[in-house]
């Protein structure tokens, strides 16, 4: 909530000044409602001796008063707005909410109620804010809470934090004999509760209108709204009860003892037994002055009232009751306090902590092995749980008292005493009855052990916690959980082998304890020893590959089956089968190229198993590069040219091979013959020849053509050119070419280059 409150009783035995900022805090927050509204209620002024004083609230210089709202009843009110810009609220007149100041008045007895109302309807905060009894009635989902400031002449001490029933029921007694000058209830009430530490609800003053729950004060029974059933039995110490009396009036009393028909009430009222009528006298110095009377039975004041006019409050604080009304525990002997104390919350919340102290100097508290001295309520042992603290006895006879109270998150509870008689022999410690056995756990299994029941004894009958841990006094490996309040070990026993040693410790709540140590051997799953390399296999080749003995191991030696599939699970391909005999891979690769994935299984005979992965790519086979070299592939046939002709020859593109594909250049040579061609032109970028035979040309000459690459590997192609006479024509005789004896043409015996060109 955004505002809530941090002290709501303030007493004094003089005049207070309060500021608002000591009541309350105020969160800023878009859920803050618009108004708050605080509205201060005074009711000790009607009878004859009354001062008529009351108190005043300031802020920014200025002062509001209170004004009567009928009846007994004064009032006075401020609204404040809030701010989104400071996250405070804030009125015109009176400034700030947090720099106001309530100042009580010195009359004495005098009581104030300041409650607090958040809305967002300006008409409704305007209407009502000197009026909280009316607030109220119109607007109860708004009520923020309390506080209720006292001006008490015979208060002495300090206001608690917060009121306990003890502490109502007492404070409730300490009026006992005193005259109540003021002779009102309510007022004596509200001073009651003010001065334990809590400030009763603004709707405790009215009768017949529906109880209001403020804080630490909630509604146990609400007539008013409706409820039924035997109220009266539902009273206990340190509550307050509104009941409308049958003669038309209203009264609100304080139970300071025994609970239902036990009843007993403190409060400033005479009774007759006859009629069960309430009267109150009023004190003007006269002798009808009230001397609150000792605490007397709630029968006499309950006899005819109506259940739809009873408002119960109660304390919302914790009960702690003991299980037993008295206790013993032997010399050194431990006991936890969860099996001696339980307690319930009013308002049903959870306990979320406890506080013990005990009054033997000799005895102990302990907690996780830990002894704690806490002999005083202000230095009392906290704990989230009772389960977690045992008292264990000293070696020294006594009677050892306990106390112990309980926390809700928001108040704490009343101490409850029980006594604890120590005396008697040594406990002894637990005894280990039934051994556990060796365990054997299989790798990648989960566990599942829960000791007997039998397995630890103690002699005294205690209850016995649980731990557990590696032998050598090391933790559990994190693969093995222990539930100490099962005695039970689980988990997930991992693949590789191993063997540990485990503890078992049983303890009592005198501390005394015994282990029982057993080992685990898990059962570890095959490894891969020798990973396969992944395979190239050639399209359309036999395929054969064996694995190696060595691939799989198995740590308990144990016999391994195989298997073999593609990695997604499924089946090898039909060109593809595996011996599992052998461990052997064959078939015949097929003609496409294909990449395969393939895991190979080896299973152990306890059903553990390890897999191996590789990949079988399918390529085909490497091309094959021929050795470097140039071949003839097409000889030249010799040729017959006729005399004045033009001739042009044009060797043929695949006149020669280069065994490597490179390119070649070409040269030309005459190698026999007389030395007459130089009218011959050779062009080695077309490899042709060309030009215009004479007319008197008759011989035969030898033509080599020689083609050469870059590795200066060459081939030549030799062939004849005969000139032949045309018919007009009469031959000069030659020389004659001896061209056919050339075997392998060497340049150097060239007649001459016809042309060159790289």
């Amino acid at each position: 909530m955004p505002i809530t409150e941090t002290k709501n009783a303030f007493v004094d035995a003089t005049a207070l000044s309060i500021g608002l900022s000591q009541m309350c805090t105020v969160t800023a927050g878009s859920s803050n409602p618009t108004y708050l509204v605080l509205t201060a209620l005074d009711r000790n002024e009607y009878t004859a001796a009354a001062s008529r004083a009351t108190g005043s609230l300031s802020g920014n210089g200025r002062t509001a008063g209170f004004a009567s709202i009928g009846g007994d009843g004064r009032g006075a009110g401020i609204v404040f707005t809030y701010q989104v810009s400071t996250g405070r609220y804030y009125n015109s007149t009176y400034g700030y909410f947090d720099q106001l100041t309530y100042n009580a008045s010195g009359s004495f007895g005098d009581v104030t109620n300041l409650s607090l109302f958040g809305t967002n309807s300006l008409s409704l905060a305007s209407s009502y804010a000197t009026n909280a009894t009316a607030l109220m009635q119109v607007d109860a989902a708004g009520y923020l809470g309390s506080a209720t400031v006292v001006t008490q002449p015979h208060f002495t001490g300090t206001v608690p934090s917060q009121a306990t029933p003890n502490a109502i029921a007492s404070i409730a007694d300490s009026f006992v004999g005193q005259a109540w000058n003021m002779d009102g209830c309510w007022v004596l009430a509200s001073t009651i509760a003010a001065e334990a530490g809590a400030s009763l609800p603004v709707q405790s003053t009215l009768i017949g209108l529906p109880g209001q729950a403020n804080g630490e004060w909630i509604v146990a029974f609400n007539g008013p709204a409706g409820q039924t059933g035997n109220w009266q039995s539902m009273v206990t110490a340190g509550e307050m009860v509104v009941i409308g009396t049958p003669g038309g009036g209203g009264h609100i009393t304080t139970c300071v003892s025994g609970a239902g028909s036990t009843a007993m009430l403190v409060d400033n009222i005479t009774y007759m037994n006859a009629s069960g009528q309430v009267q109150n006298s009023a004190n003007d110095g006269s002798s009808a002055d009230v001397i609150v009377a000792a605490p007397h039975a709630a029968s006499q004041e309950w006899s005819g009232v109506q259940a739809s006019s009873v408002v119960i409050y109660e304390l919302d604080t914790p009960i702690v009751a003991a299980k037993v009304s008295a206790d013993s525990l032997a010399f050194l002997a431990s006991q936890s306090l969860a099996s001696l104390f339980a307690a319930t919350d009013p308002a049903n919340k959870a306990i979320v902590s406890w506080q013990v102290y005990d009054t033997a100097i000799s005895d102990a508290f302990v907690v996780g092995g830990i002894g704690y001295s806490d002999r005083s309520a202000a230095s009392a042992l906290t704990a989230s749980s009772l389960s977690s603290v045992a008292l264990r006895a000293g070696s020294t006879a006594t009677t050892d008292t306990l106390e112990v109270r309980a926390f809700n998150g928001s108040y704490w509870g009343d101490w409850t005493s029980l006594n604890v008689a120590i005396a008697g022999a040594v406990a002894a410690a637990p005894v280990l009855a039934m051994p556990t056995s060796s365990q054997i756990w299989t790798g990648g299994r989960s566990i599942a052990l829960a000791l007997p029941a039998a397995t630890f004894k103690d002699p005294q009958g205690q209850a016995l916690t649980y731990t557990a841990h590696l032998a050598n006094g090391q933790a559990l490996p994190t693969w093995l959980n222990f539930n100490a309040a099962t005695d039970t070990f689980t988990g997930t026993a991992p693949t590789t082998a191993e063997t540990i040693g485990i503890t078992v410790v049983a303890t009592d709540t005198g501390g005394l304890s015994v282990g029982d140590t057993f080992s685990a051997t898990v059962i570890g799953a095959p490894v891969v020893t020798a990973q396969t390399a992944n395979q190239t296999w050639i399209q359309g080749k036999a395929v054969t590959l064996a694995l190696p003995a060595n691939t799989f191991t198995d740590p308990q030696g144990q016999h391994l089956a195989y298997t073999a599939a593609l990695s997604t699970g499924g089946a090898l391909p039909t060109w593809l089968t595996f011996n599992a005999a052998t461990e052997t891979f064959s078939g015949t690769a097929p003609v496409t190229a294909q990449s395969l994935a393939l895991k190979v299984t080896a299973t152990d005979t306890s059903g553990l198993a390890v897999s191996e992965n590789f990949t079988a790519s399918v390529q085909p086979a490497p091309a094959v590069i021929p050795p470097p070299g140039i071949s003839l592939s097409a000889q030249t046939p010799d040729q017959i040219w006729t005399d004045g002709k033009t001739m042009d020859l044009v060797l043929p593109s695949n006149t020669f091979t280069d065994a490597l594909g490179l390119k070649m250049a070409f040269t030309a040579y005459q190698v026999a013959g007389p030395n007459i061609t130089s009218w011959l032109r050779f062009n080695a970028t077309t490899d042709a020849f060309s030009g215009t035979v004479p007319t008197t040309a008759s011989f035969t000459v030898g033509i080599a053509v020689v083609a050469a690459d870059a590795q200066h590997m060459s081939a030549t192609d030799m062939f004849s050119l005969t000139f032949a006479a045309s018919s007009a024509h009469t031959a000069i005789p030659t020389h004659a070419a001896s061209f056919g004896e050339t075997v392998q043409f060497n340049p150097s015996q060239a007649a001459g280059l016809l042309a060159f060109h790289i």
